[in-house]
């Protein structure tokens, strides 16, 4: 029986993210063919791994680090110990970790991996473009991520590996009882996922008599959205609820009508993937891969950053549909069979490794364009 082969996937932390939370749905499959490890620099959150069986549990490694400087320290030696035969490198702080590594194992194949179709700010713009230069293969989470890295960081041949999972479909059919509108938010308490726009929208809806719930689960800046629900009068309605286990998570969006996410930018924004998966309609603001698979008025209900009150045109919007229980059920079940034809994430991940394996087909033409 031939051995598999070791990949070694570095992330700067294991906590609540759509990396993360796609690593987990993927973790158990990949290592049906190959003996793939997450090495993770600095902050394990234990609620992400506690469900997993003690097998699973045994591919994540730590630095046993409580910050990511040190944890690139003792990352090296954990690297080295480990001896891969690919190193796939994840979000801009794994990147020193990474490419020193490939520059003291030349023979070793670097995959970069990215997640954003913008970049963030000035660190991440700069690890981003060392990755280019060292990495042997360039992954993409997104057509718009690949978009984004092709042009910004001059990279060609880049392989998407979209961020679409074995989901179980919703086979509950929405009852569309608008008497309490149930809106759910999942993922990161952070100033670009738009967390502040959304709370402005429930206080739109209040205004104007809607009765309705918004349960925010995620964990970040809670206090800072706590104050301000507490100043909009928003206690009634809208709830931080905390993060909920990965097992939870699609059991939880199927009890809710819509998906309210109003982030600034986006890749494949994976929380509104698993919310379409379970049938609950999206209200979205169209950035990033959002604007590649959503349509509005069709599947999702898009939010038009450039009309005036933008807001309240979206609210409009909401309005129609709710007032026209045949337009929900069929915004639920277009948005429910989106991704029944996309290739899945595992899938392509181990199509792209292969390549990597494959003798026969030298991969330096994934490098740089000139």
């Amino acid at each position: 029986m031939n051995k598999k082969k070791k990949i070694l996937h570095i992330i700067p932390t294991f906590e609540l993210g759509g990396v993360q939370t796609g690593i987990l749905y993927s973790i158990e499959d990949l290592n049906r063919t190959y003996d793939y490890k997450i090495f993770v620099v600095g902050r394990i959150d234990q609620n992400w791994v506690n469900n997993l069986s003690s097998e699973m549990q045994s591919k994540i490694i730590s630095s046993s680090s409580s910050n990511i400087i040190t944890g690139l320290f003792k990352g090296y030696k954990i690297v080295k110990k480990e001896n891969p035969d690919i190193l796939i490198s994840s979000l801009w702080k794994s990147v020193p970790l990474s490419v020193t590594y490939k520059l003291l194992h030349k023979k070793i194949v670097l995959c970069g991996f990215y997640h954003n179709s913008v970049s963030p700010h000035f660190l991440s713009t700069f690890f981003f473009k060392i990755l280019a230069f060292f990495l042997d293969i360039a992954f993409a989470d997104s057509l718009a991520t690949k978009d984004f890295i092709s042009k910004f960081l001059k990279l060609k041949n880049v392989i998407v590996i979209p961020y679409c999972f074995s989901f179980k479909l919703n086979t509950k059919e929405k009852t569309s009882d608008f008497r309490l509108i149930k809106i759910a938010y999942f993922g990161r308490l952070h100033q670009k996922k738009g967390i502040t726009r959304a709370i402005d929208f429930c206080k739109i809806c209040k205004e104007n008599r809607l009765n309705f719930i918004f349960d925010i689960y995620g964990e970040g800046d809670s206090p800072l959205y706590i104050e301000k629900i507490k100043k909009g009068g928003l206690e009634n309605e809208v709830k931080i609820k905390g993060i909920i286990a990965l097992p939870k998570v699609v059991e939880t969006m199927q009890c809710y009508d819509f998906l309210l996410h109003l982030s600034y930018r986006e890749g494949m924004a994976l929380s509104v993937v698993e919310a379409m998966n379970c049938g609950l309609v999206p209200i979205v603001n169209p950035v990033g891969e959002i604007a590649i698979y959503s349509k509005d008025g069709f599947n999702a209900i898009w939010l038009d950053e450039k009309k005036t009150e933008p807001l309240i045109q979206l609210f409009i919007k909401l309005q129609t549909v709710l007032k026209d229980p045949l337009l929900y059920r069929q915004l639920s079940k277009n948005a429910s069979q989106t991704f029944s034809d996309y290739e899945k994430y595992s899938d392509c991940l181990r199509a792209a490794l292969d390549l990597c394996f494959d003798n026969t087909k030298p991969i330096t033409y994934l490098k740089q364009a000139n």
